[in-house]
C-alpha cells in the first residue's frame, strides 16, 4: 500500500464506509472498508483537507472484543406516543461468530472513541441487513480494545463534499 498511519486513527472518519471485509486472528483485528475519509490532520494527508480514500485497510493490533451489543429500538404510534420499546441487548457469545459474519455485510455508520487506562478502544456502529428480511436493518456496535492501529491504502479518491 502507499499510504501507511500509524495510530492515527482519530485522524479517519468510516462513517458510511461499508464493510468489504472483516477478519479475526488471534490477537488482530481488520478491516476493509470502502467509503472511508482520511482527515485534513492525518500525517499522510499532504492536501490538509478531508479525503475520500478507495478502499483501505485498518488493522487493529492486540485486539479484544470487548462485547457485542444489538441496538434497541422504541416504536411509536402517528401521535408520537410510545406504543413499544426492545431494550439493546449484548450479544452472547455463542451468537457472536454469527453477528460478526453479518457484520462483513455491513456499513458503518459512525466510530466512536471510548477512554481506556493504555491504548485505543472503539464502537463501530454498524447497520446490517435483517436475517428474515434485507429491506430491515439491524444494528450492531462492535466495541474494540486495541494497543496499536495502522491504516492503509493506495489512494485518494477526491475531497469531501464541501470542500474544494
Amino acid at each position: 500500500m502507499k499510504f501507511k498511519a500509524v495510530d492515527e486513527i482519530h485522524q479517519f472518519s468510516f462513517e458510511d464506509s461499508e464493510i468489504q471485509e472483516l477478519k479475526i486472528e488471534g490477537e488482530k483485528v481488520e478491516f476493509t472498508f470502502n467509503g472511508a475519509t482520511v482527515k485534513a490532520g492525518n500525517s499522510q494527508n499532504g492536501r490538509y483537507q478531508n479525503m475520500y480514500c478507495g478502499t483501505i485497510i485498518l488493522q487493529l493490533e492486540n485486539a479484544t472484543i470487548a462485547r457485542i451489543v444489538k441496538e434497541g429500538m422504541k416504536y411509536y404510534d402517528a401521535n408520537g406516543a410510545l406504543l413499544s420499546e426492545v431494550p439493546d441487548e449484548d450479544v452472547p457469545a455463542p451468537a457472536k461468530g454469527n453477528v460478526l459474519e453479518r457484520c462483513k455485510k455491513g456499513t458503518v455508520f459512525t466510530a466512536v472513541e471510548d477512554k481506556v487506562a493504555e491504548g485505543y478502544a472503539y464502537e463501530f456502529g454498524i447497520d446490517v441487513p435483517g436475517e428474515e428480511d434485507e429491506e430491515e436493518v439491524d444494528t450492531f456496535w462492535l466495541c474494540i480494545v486495541f494497543e496499536h492501529s495502522v491504516a492503509m491504502w493506495d489512494k485518494y479518491v477526491s475531497p469531501t463534499e464541501g470542500e474544494n
